[in-house]
């Protein structure tokens, strides 16, 4: 079912292409990006001039709702091994991280 929402990825990748350029994963941009702290990353793009009011709204709401989104855009352009670098990373803060339990 196609998604009633703009695709930004490559728009995104762009902006933050940066973040990859040494191929070093910092585990602190991944940590907050993990946690759910995108809000350094929406100013960016809003001070970039490359989004409008209503996508970094819709951006927004996709990112606290799933931090994850952001993740895979900032990796779009990245190559291969520091893709792959930053997925493992990744999944080490999905094992260790407590989950809410539910019920």
């Amino acid at each position: 079912m196609p998604s009633d929402r703009p695709d930004y990825r490559e728009l995104v990748s762009a902006a933050f292409a940066e973040e990859f350029a040494d191929g070093v994963v910092d585990e602190s941009v991944l940590r907050r990006i993990h946690s759910g702290a995108v809000e350094e990353w929406l100013t960016a793009l809003d001070r970039s001039g490359l989004f409008g009011t209503d996508a970094l709204a819709n951006l927004a709401e996709q990112w606290h709702a799933k931090p994850s989104a952001l993740f895979d855009a900032m990796l779009a352009g990245a190559d291969p091994v520091t893709a792959r670098r930053w997925r493992q990373a990744w999944a080490t803060l999905e094992r260790t991280e407590p989950r809410a339990e539910l019920g």
